[in-house]
């Protein structure tokens, strides 16, 4: 029998960094700033034998708004702010096609989190997805784990929580 991860999925824009205003994208790390209780809540799950993964749409590279090498600079300075805090994601995926190119990766689609079982096989009982809007849910059901909807309610997901942090009263 193989070892399987327990893991949280994470969204990025609204959830792990401040979301920009509509039809705005973070395209450099001048853009970017860190949500509140980010790096306790990673630090947190890590120490509860989590593995943490980010699991982000960049709509911005389909639509020619930003490079993927942009991007990548960006979660190469994300990574190295959240190591200096103990709290690095384990792996970062992200799709850079718009929504007009239909893929299978781009949420609500499962796509991404199913590519995360190329690095680690996943105990998909035992594993959540964390994210801020609908179609974050919807690919955490679509790939059956438990969903938490951070900043609002919502009906469709397992759990609502209002800050981020309220994660861990849940993720236990």
């Amino acid at each position: 029998m193989s070892v399987k991860y327990k893991a949280v999925f994470f969204d990025r824009d609204g959830t792990i960094n401040v979301k920009l205003p509509e039809d705005r994208y973070v395209t450099k790390w001048e853009e970017f700033e860190f949500l509140p209780d980010v790096f306790d809540v990673l630090r947190t799950i890590k120490l509860r034998g989590y593995l943490t993964i980010l699991a982000t749409n960049q709509r911005g590279i389909g639509r020619k708004l930003m490079t993927e090498q942009q991007l990548e600079e960006i979660h190469r300075r994300m990574q190295n702010t959240l190591a200096l805090n103990e709290c690095p994601f384990d792996l970062i995926l992200y799709c850079p096609h718009d929504i007009k190119d239909n893929c299978s990766c781009r949420k609500p689609k499962p796509g991404l989190l199913i590519r995360a079982e190329k690095y680690y096989p996943i105990a998909r009982e035992r594993s959540y997805m964390v994210g801020d809007s609908a179609s974050d849910i919807e690919a955490g059901r679509l790939y059956g784990v438990h969903t938490i909807r951070v900043g609002t309610w919502d009906g469709a997901a397992d759990y609502s929580v209002m800050k981020l942090k309220d994660i861990l009263k849940i993720i236990i």
